[in-house]
């Protein structure tokens, strides 16, 4: 009986000894547990402190700023401009839609393309054809007036027959010649955006016939010239190569004023510059052929030669080029 007694006191006192254990082991959990809160409260409660302070000093700094109430007179531009675009006078309720009306936007409307003048592609495909049709007919005397531009041979054959000049070949040649330099005359004054009081086909017509009475002009003014100082030779010869310097200005001009025609504007400037250079190559090449020629078969004072150059040379272009306003 005492065995039993002694066990269950043993028992009991292990049983109270482990609780006790558990009790202590217990505490220090929880004091750490108290303590974090403590630390948490104390952060919280800096952290209002600070944000009630951050306000006071915020209010205090606005306690000083002045703030004047707005007139109550004051014009109100807004509320103006509201009722000046939505006031509708006498009834006029149209004149309030069209200023209320918003304009239509168009989306992927395009622009019309800019388009040369039909009568131009006319003339570009009647010169070709008068060109063909002179290469046919009349080969032999185009190719011999190709030649004679560069061969003095050639020229003084020419210069023997009296009836070469007085030819078909002769006519189409200087109306080629004149209508095609009135063409690019056209075409530059196009380019340079020149106005007259006509324009058009009528422009074009008026330019032709000015170079062709010009030119024209020039030869009967030197062949009275001839007459009169008793050198019909001589100015006939020369003549003769003022015809070929304008025939071949008409064969080399005529592929200038086809592409001047078929091609964007852009080009222009390119053309005009290449027709500058064909132009003081024919003038150059001729005029010191023409020279040569007759400084080694007659004697005059050169003065003569320069006046020549100033009054029927330099003078003409320079009177073309101030009446077309170029």
């Amino acid at each position: 009986m005492n065995f039993f007694v002694r066990l269950l006191v043993f028992f009991l006192l292990s049983l109270s000894a482990g609780a006790v254990h558990a009790q202590v082991d217990s505490l220090p959990d929880s004091a750490v547990i108290r303590q974090s809160r403590i630390a948490k409260w104390r952060v919280l409660q800096q952290q209002k402190k600070r944000v009630a302070d951050s306000l006071r000093r915020m209010g205090d700094s606005l306690a000083m700023v002045l703030i004047k109430a707005p007139d109550p007179k004051r014009e109100n531009r807004f509320r103006d401009s509201l009722f000046k675009a939505n006031l509708v006078t006498n009834l006029n309720f149209r004149e309030w839609e069209s200023r209320s009306k918003k304009a239509e936007q168009q989306y992927y409307a395009g622009k019309l393309r800019k388009k040369g003048e039909l009568w131009v592609i006319g003339f570009v495909l009647t010169a070709l054809i008068l060109f063909a049709i002179l290469r046919h007919m009349f080969f032999n005397e185009l190719s011999a007036i190709i030649t004679a531009f560069f061969s003095n041979r050639v020229l003084g054959q020419i210069n023997k027959e009296e009836k070469f000049f007085n030819s078909w070949p002769f006519v189409f040649l200087y109306l080629l010649f004149g209508f095609t330099i009135g063409m690019f005359l056209y075409q530059c004054g196009k380019y340079f955006q020149l106005s007259y009081s006509y324009s058009g086909f009528q422009w074009f017509l008026h330019l032709s016939m000015i170079v062709i009475g010009v030119f024209t002009i020039k030869v009967v003014l030197l062949r009275f010239l001839g007459f009169l100082f008793d050198s019909v030779k001589l100015v006939k010869e020369y003549i003769s190569i003022l015809y070929l310097s304008y025939f071949n200005a008409a064969l080399l001009f005529l592929p200038i004023v086809i592409a001047f025609s078929l091609t964007p504007t852009r080009f222009a400037p390119y053309y005009i510059y290449l027709s500058f250079l064909l132009i003081s190559f024919i003038i150059f090449f001729q005029f010191t052929r023409a020279i040569s020629n007759i400084l080694s078969s007659y004697k005059f004072p050169k003065l003569y030669l320069i006046l020549y150059l100033c009054a029927l040379e330099i003078c003409p272009i320079l009177v073309l080029i101030k009446a077309l306003r170029f």
